[in-house]
């Protein structure tokens, strides 16, 4: 059926990989149409029309589309974790394939998303709801330490710290404090999305939260940590990437390098997919990307979350390398109902690091050499820094400056050329009481 009109729904611009899905549908003969939050401007002659707002307003969102007039025959997204609610309440507005609202919600909602996996006897850590510091001082007492603290509406591990000891634990009130400066100050900026009571009740959510302010603590676990993305039609759904997550030492989880494929035993491969699967379907995910994080602890595979969207920064790239597969040709494919058949393989392997500030300064030199852009195993290389802009690390703020992906026919090739990459990059961040720093 030729020209069927595609509503693509974005909070930023996308990478080369992703506008080559773009042009691939548009080539079969359909129609692509953007809704974004205005905060770039996409490549010309891609999509028959822009439509850029306030997208963090869902009701006005959903009345500026429906005044449109137009009628669309599928509503896809890529990355934007905020926007998945929004995306499902698009898919309901239209009649489209897609996941149900609440299912998205409960997507964001890590509090509604441990109460749904524990209802489906999905293995996840303990946990308790806190809504002020008296509560987080309670639940640390209930679930014991270590222990960990979460925002129940935060990504990439914004505000989240682990509780190890008594020092820690005289701590608490400054960091919990800090992290809901950080998160307050994103919720306006970026992609902290804090629904009102009006669009919770829209979705069908019981029991509202406050997705900036309310916290979990978690029982803390350990052990390899584990991405997989899968693409979802009709219920059935598929993994097509496995990585391995690297973090920073505690007490802050911020993410610090990936790789792909993650190296394991038949057995644990097999056991991995069959808990992303299952997750999946108990979270109510029917036809979409998704992105589940697991944990191998010593007492077995734990899930840590799981989202209705394609992982984040280098994933789609990371995946795309190593089996061949565009994440978002399929996830429009799934929208808009063609079957999908996947035949997965081992192309290459991937490594990725972020590149984080040594310390709290300004950002004064940003440096890529073309030896480095020009280099074709760099498969992608995203420096968000400026010069001018501000940075800190943890408690103070969670900032990246970028970051790396190279593939390589082994991993030990692929860390090999990402090292040395990172090692040619020049970026000088001014330390506010001290002489100039280079990065990394």
């Amino acid at each position: 059926m030729p020209g069927r009109k595609i509503l693509i729904v974005t909070g930023s611009d996308y990478t080369r990989q992703v506008y080559d899905a773009f042009r691939a549908v548009r080539e079969r003969g359909d129609r692509l149409f953007l809704l974004s939050d205005g905060s770039f401007e996409p490549h010309p002659g891609v999509f028959e029309k822009h439509y850029a707002c306030d997208l963090r307003r869902t009701h006005d969102v959903l009345a500026m589309m429906r005044e449109t007039g137009e009628r669309f025959d599928a509503v896809a997204i890529k990355t934007s974790e905020w926007l998945t609610p929004l995306t499902a309440l698009l898919v309901r507005e239209f009649g489209c394939i897609g996941n149900d609202p609440l299912t998205a919600f409960r997507c964001r909602s890590k509090y509604h998303m441990r109460q749904r996996l524990l209802e489906t006897g999905i293995p996840i850590p303990r946990f308790r709801l806190c809504r002020t510091i008296g509560d987080l001082r309670d639940a640390v007492d209930a679930i014991g330490l270590p222990c960990v603290a979460k925002p129940v509406g935060g990504n990439a591990s914004y505000g989240t710290f682990r509780l190890r000891d008594a020092k820690d634990l005289a701590e608490l009130p400054q960091r919990y404090a800090s992290s809901i400066r950080y998160l307050e100050a994103k919720a306006v900026r970026d992609d902290v999305f804090a629904f009102s009571d009006e669009e919770m009740d829209s979705i069908g959510v019981e029991e509202h939260v406050d997705m900036v302010h309310d916290y979990l603590v978690e029982e803390c676990m350990t052990g390899p940590e584990i991405s997989v993305d899968a693409i979802t039609q009709n219920g059935r759904t598929t993994a097509l990437g496995l990585a391995e997550q690297v973090r920073m030492d505690p007490p802050y989880f911020v993410q610090l390098a990936e790789f792909m494929p993650f190296l394991c035993d038949a057995r644990t491969q097999k056991e991995v997919e069959e808990l992303a699967k299952r997750t999946t379907d108990a979270i109510g995910i029917t036809d979409s990307p998704s992105h589940t994080e697991i944990m191998l602890t010593p007492d077995g595979l734990r899930v840590v979350e799981i989202a209705c969207r394609i992982g984040g920064d280098n994933i789609h790239d990371s995946v795309f390398q190593t089996t061949g597969y565009n994440l978002m040709e399929e996830a429009i494919m799934v929208a808009l109902g063609e079957p999908r058949f996947y035949d997965i393989s081992c192309r290459c392997h991937t490594a990725m690091r972020y590149i984080l500030p040594e310390c709290a300064g300004i950002v004064r030199t940003v440096d890529v050499p073309r030896s480095v852009l020009n280099n074709p195993n760099v498969t992608e290389i995203e420096i968000a820094a400026k010069a001018g802009d501000r940075v800190a690390r943890p408690p103070e703020s969670f900032d990246f400056l970028g970051y790396v992906c190279t593939r390589g026919k082994s991993r030990p090739e692929a860390v090999s050329l990402l090292e040395d990459v990172v090692s040619l990059l020049h970026i000088v961040v001014q330390n506010e009481t001290a002489p100039l720093r280079m990065v990394p």
